[in-house]
Order: C-alpha cells, then sequence, then structure tokens
C-alpha cells in the first residue's frame, strides 16, 4: 500500500487570493492553519521514507510558502498574514535546512533584509580595512560580492547563507587577527570560504604573476609556483563556493599554476631545441620505477653521498637523464611528487636492492 501526503498550503491560498484585508476572525483561523501546517509537515516527513520523495515535499511547501509572503509582503493591510507567514518559513527552514533548493530565490522581504545588511556590511568593511595594510585588490573582492548581493534582483538561499557565513569570518578575523596578519588570512578566506568570482580570480593570478617575478631563472620561477600549489592544496574548503555551478576557487588557481608550469616548460623545452647537442640526448637506463627512483635519490641526498643545495634542480637533472623501467620520459612534476611523498613499499624495495648490491662487494 502506498504511503501518500497532500500539499497543505490550499486553505492559506485560497483564504489570499482575494487580495482583501484578513478580519480578526480570518486572521485568527490563519494563525491555528499555520500551526497545522507545521505539525502536518513534520507527520508528512516522518511518513515518506524515500529521501527524494521527503525532498520534494519539503521544496513544494517551501516554494508555495515563498510565493504567499511575495504576494502579501509590503501591503500595511496584510501584516498579520506576513508574520504568520514568515514564522511558517522560519520553521520550515530551520527544521528541514538540509532538504531545501541551495538554488531557490528567497522571498523578497528576506533579499531586502539581506541586501541592508550588505551595505552595512560594506560600511563596517571601509572602516576595519582603513586600520590595516590589506590590500586593495583584496579588500575588493569581499567588497565586490556584498556589493552584488545589494543589487541582484535574484538572490537565493545558498547566497544568503554563503554571505552570513562569510559576514561571521570576516567579523572573527578583525576581531582576532593582528592587522600585520590580516592580508595572509584574508587570503586563505577567499579559498576556504571558495569567493569564486572573477575578481577574486584576477587576485590570485596577479598574487602569482607578483612572486614569479621575484625570479629570474626558471627554475626558480617553477619553484615559486610549486610553492603556491602545496600552500593551495593544504587549503580546506568549508563549504560550495558563492558561485554554486561554478568551479571553485581553488581549483581555478591550481589550473593557472598548471598553465604556467606547461608554460615555463614549453620555454625551456625551446631553448634547448636550439642548443642541445646530439650528445646530450644520451639517457641512463634503469629497471628502477620513478617511485624506486625517488627514494633512491633522496636516501642518497639524506646520506649526505649527494651534496647539491638545490634540490629541484638535481631532480630535473635525473628527470632528463634517465629512463625508468615503465617510462622513456620521467616528469620532473612527477618525480618531485614521488620524492616528497615515499611510501613504505618502495622503501622495502629500495632497501632489498641496496642489500643486494652490498653483498656483491663482500
Amino acid at each position: 500500500m502506498y504511503r501518500t501526503v497532500t500539499y497543505e498550503l490550499l486553505s492559506l491560498e485560497a483564504w489570499l487570493a482575494t487580495g482583501k484585508r484578513p478580519d480578526r476572525a480570518l486572521a485568527g483561523k490563519m494563525k491555528t492553519e499555520v500551526a497545522r501546517i507545521r505539525e502536518a509537515l513534520l507527520t508528512g516527513v516522518l511518513t515518506l521514507t524515500d529521501e527524494t520523495h521527503v525532498q520534494r515535499y519539503i521544496r513544494t511547501h517551501h516554494f508555495g510558502i515563498i510565493q504567499l509572503l511575495n504576494k502579501v509582503s509590503g501591503n500595511p493591510k496584510s501584516m498579520e498574514a506576513t508574520t504568520s507567514l514568515l514564522e511558517l518559513l522560519t520553521v520550515i527552514e530551520s527544521t528541514f535546512a538540509n532538504h531545501l533548493d541551495p538554488e531557490a530565490e528567497l522571498c523578497q522581504l528576506h533579499a531586502q533584509q539581506l541586501a541592508q545588511q550588505c551595505k552595512e556590511t560594506i560600511s563596517q568593511l571601509s572602516k576595519n580595512f582603513a586600520k590595516t595594510t590589506v590590500s586593495e585588490k583584496l579588500q575588493a573582492v569581499f567588497v565586490n560580492m556584498f556589493r552584488k548581493l545589494t543589487t541582484t534582483h535574484v538572490v537565493t538561499y545558498h547566497q544568503q547563507k554563503f554571505a552570513h557565513e562569510l559576514i561571521d569570518d570576516l567579523t572573527w578575523q578583525f576581531a582576532n587577527t593582528e592587522p600585520d596578519a590580516l592580508e595572509k588570512e584574508l587570503t586563505k578566506l577567499t579559498l576556504n570560504r571558495d569567493l569564486n568570482s572573477t575578481r577574486a580570480f584576477y587576485f590570485w593570478r596577479d598574487l602569482i604573476k607578483a612572486r614569479m617575478n621575484t625570479a629570474e631563472l626558471s627554475s626558480d620561477k617553477r619553484e615559486q609556483l610549486l610553492e603556491v600549489q602545496m600552500e593551495i592544496q593544504h587549503t580546506s574548503e568549508k563549504q560550495k563556493g558563492y558561485h554554486i555551478n561554478t568551479a571553485s576557487l581553488r581549483d581555478q588557481v591550481l589550473d593557472y599554476v598548471s598553465w604556467e608550469m606547461n608554460y615555463l616548460d614549453r620555454s625551456e623545452t625551446s631553448v634547448k631545441k636550439s642548443t642541445d647537442r646530439p650528445a646530450e640526448n644520451f639517457r641512463v637506463r634503469t629497471e628502477l620505477s620513478v617511485s624506486q627512483l625517488a627514494c633512491l635519490l633522496k636516501t642518497l641526498v639524506d646520506m649526505r653521498i649527494i651534496v647539491n643545495p638545490n634540490i629541484s634542480e638535481l631532480l630535473r637533472f635525473f628527470a632528463q637523464t634517465i629512463v625508468s623501467k615503465r617510462a622513456e620520459a620521467i616528469s620532473f612534476d612527477s618525480l618531485r611528487a614521488k620524492y616528497y611523498n615515499i611510501e613504505s613499499g618502495t622503501k622495502e624495495a629500495i632497501r632489498q636492492t641496496l642489500q643486494s648490491l652490498a653483498k656483491t662487494l663482500s
């Protein structure tokens, strides 16, 4: 036997369809009906066993209440109806938050309240930033996001939640972070909260370019890129981005770092092709995998048998001059990653190889 639920807003929709101000008796009925709907929704959710059906049930009523609110809010004659509907909306959004559609539009009243809150936040940010050395570009990333929410015609439930949580984060940062450390912490916050706006991406792009410009050699530029890559990879994301259907800021920046690395590779390859001599194409062939080669190399470095100070140049040299057991060409990035992340099985394989080598010398 199928379990059934009903649409609970029919009475409210019928009462409000006339557009007339509810009299005292009807206002009392509406309060009673709102209380009944609240209990009916809780019962309906318990009746349904399929998660998809629960979600559809809640979202249908959430949408219906928002439409009713948009119809009556702003009308002085419907203040009691607005209050009752807001109470019901609050119950749904607090009780069934996990089932709501993140891309559902806010009711007009909540959108107006959010716009006002964002205006106040922009004003407060301007005062707070004036006391710090935070760059104008980084300031603009945050201010511009809040400014858009004051002018856009459509604000979603997700954007409201995002804005509220970001306001809390910024308030905490200004209250607990030393002024000189704010630039670094707010830069991290763009990734933590995933401010995946165009302005945020351009901020990171310019930041990376500035770091690369401090280096003259390609190897040093690559080192800067690898440092940025590692910093970003170790930065966690707390939630979905501001633009819910756009790639995360973290992924966008990592893609840009990869593009810059590939550009350096192409530039180096172009230079090598013009200067290489036939003898320089010689490569040493080994029976080691890339992981084993990285482990052996790290062992030689740790034991001070190899004493080159620049590990990146050393890894690049090995990648260019050695052929592994399975790969004719070894990627510098792959060798570097294996060098800094050696697995226990690889260590055991190299230990056995070195033991066999020692036996041949005895």
